[in-house]
């Protein structure tokens, strides 16, 4: 198949997104346009590919069905959380702490850094417990599901203990075997290619410039502003419908309790799957756990909540239907739909197409890691997985690496991985993007339009730092030239977008 048809759906699905703004329909014209390509345009055949493909994912009880009650569950969470006064009540402690704007967005950062076990957790947690400090002080949820996202799959590509890592290191572990490359175990590769992580690093830094600095153009600068002014549109219209009757013994308790839980109870459920082995607890999935987790959460946050006789039974029934079924609507559906597009793309091949056009090229080995960034983060871009550009390009990398300069293993490890992180951190139709949203509670095309122009200037820097370490095969110039690309960016946000605001 040509590699235009296969890239058809993902273009046709983005342009629809940045036109639209109507996230749904424009994934809903994705699929669509996938199934007919990949049925030869036969309509019944198409409708059944869409069919047996939603089908997959709703029976689906290892990964997707978790991941969706999951997402369910923590609407409700977060209902009867608000009901009970748990949410005001943290709002108002945390506030006491956090002093200002700044210190609401360090510290969103600070934990997203912290919970480094999954994005999937990382945006849904840090995202209910960040919101009521930043609402307070009136930083839009556009730029709270940037800092979500931005400390999310950035944080755990570095971190070998992670489900990101424990998938990874097995890949790279495999893959080093079948090619006779016994300098490194899968571990030792991983860990390697940390201080080559050029994307990932520069994305968490330049999150901590965005705060420190109060940078803000384009779309985020709009969200910004309006947010300060009392009329954040970035914000998901399903919160104004979950009922607010407060309790009168909430603390910030309330909704830490719930939290502590959750975290507990995934690591716990973790735990138990890999037989208490703590060895290999990286190694299992965390969709059940999270489940498990959440479910707990949501039964603690009802038991509280019933602890305070101004809290009737019924009005918590009722606010925790409203906030699933918000979820449901809204983050549920453009999952699954996400889902369904990313099935779809690579059941089109577009991203062993991709790979071919690498493996086929004859590229220096200076510029094989610039040269797979790019290609990593274009594909995970229009595919909307990181995990599957891994698994495609590094069997096409390593080799590639080994059969020209083995130097250079560690930093194409990494320019893949980095690569395939900016992708899925840009894509619209990722469900880290997705979640982060979700995590935040803002619409997801304001996520999308307000993070972009910031991913893309961390990507150009790490680029450019690929280049730079390409053409002298020294790590640290690499880190002279982001430091420097980055000094200059600051230094010119103040001298033109600031003089002009």
């Amino acid at each position: 198949m040509e590699l235009f048809l296969a890239l058809l759906p993902a273009l046709v699905m983005i342009t629809l997104v940045i036109i639209t703004r109507k996230v749904l329909i424009s994934l809903g014209v994705g699929v669509v346009l996938a199934a007919l390509i990949y049925s030869s345009y036969n309509p019944i055949d198409a409708v059944v590919y869409i069919w047996n493909s939603f089908f997959g994912i709703v029976t689906d009880i290892y990964w997707y069905l978790p991941i969706l009650g999951f997402v369910v569950i923590i609407g409700g969470i977060t209902a009867v959380i608000t009901l009970s006064g748990g949410v005001k009540a943290f709002a108002n402690w945390a506030v006491s702490k956090v002093k200002n704007p700044i210190a609401a967005q360090l510290l969103t950062w600070i934990l997203g850094i912290i919970i480094m076990i999954d994005d999937y957790f990382n945006a849904l947690v840090i995202g209910e417990v960040s919101k009521p400090i930043t609402d307070q002080y009136g930083v839009s949820r556009a730029k709270l599901s940037y800092l979500i996202d931005s400390t999310s799959a950035p944080v755990v590509i570095l971190m070998p203990i992670s489900t990101w890592g424990a998938y990874i290191i097995g890949l790279i572990g495999g893959l080093f075997a079948d090619n006779g490359y016994t300098v490194r175990s899968g571990f030792a590769g991983f860990v390697s290619a940390i201080p080559y992580q050029f994307y990932p690093i520069t994305a968490l830094i330049m999150v901590f410039l965005v705060i420190k600095f109060g940078i803000k153009f384009g779309p985020m600068k709009t969200f910004e502003e309006e947010a300060e002014a009392g009329n954040d549109t970035s914000k998901l219209d399903a919160e104004e419908h979950v009922d607010v009757i407060e309790g009168k013994k909430a603390n910030q308790w309330t909704l830490i309790a719930p939290i502590l839980l959750l975290v507990f109870m995934t690591f716990f459920m973790m735990l138990v799957s890999a037989g208490f082995s703590f060895g290999a607890i990286m190694d299992q999935e965390i969709t059940i756990p999270l489940f498990v987790g959440g479910l707990s959460a949501f039964i603690l946050a009802v038991v509280m909540a019933l602890l305070d006789k101004d809290v009737k039974p019924k009005s918590i029934l009722k606010v925790s239907g409203v906030g699933m079924f918000a979820m449901l609507k809204s983050a549920a559906a453009i999952l699954v739909l996400a889902w369904m597009v990313s099935n779809a793309i690579q059941d089109l091949g577009t991203g062993d197409l991709i790979a071919d056009v690498v493996a086929n090229s004859s590229i220096t080995a200076s510029l094989l890691p610039l040269i797979l960034f790019v290609i990593a983060g274009a594909m995970a871009f229009a595919t909307g997985t990181s995990w599957g550009s891994f698994g495609i390009l590094l069997p096409i990398a390593i080799p590639i690496a080994m059969s020209t300069d083995a130097t250079f293993m560690p930093a194409i490890i990494a320019a893949v991985l980095g690569g395939a992180v900016f992708g899925d951190h840009s894509s619209p139709v990722s469900d880290t993007t997705v979640l982060s949203a979700t995590g935040a509670r803002s619409t997801l095309h304001a996520h999308f339009i307000s993070q972009l122009p910031y991913a893309l200037i961390s990507a150009l820097i790490a680029a450019i730092a690929y280049l730079a370490y390409g053409l002298t095969h020294v790590v640290f110039v690499g880190y002279v030239v982001m430091a420097i690309l980055l000094f200059v960016f600051v230094k010119f946000w103040k001298n033109i977008f600031l003089k002009k605001s």
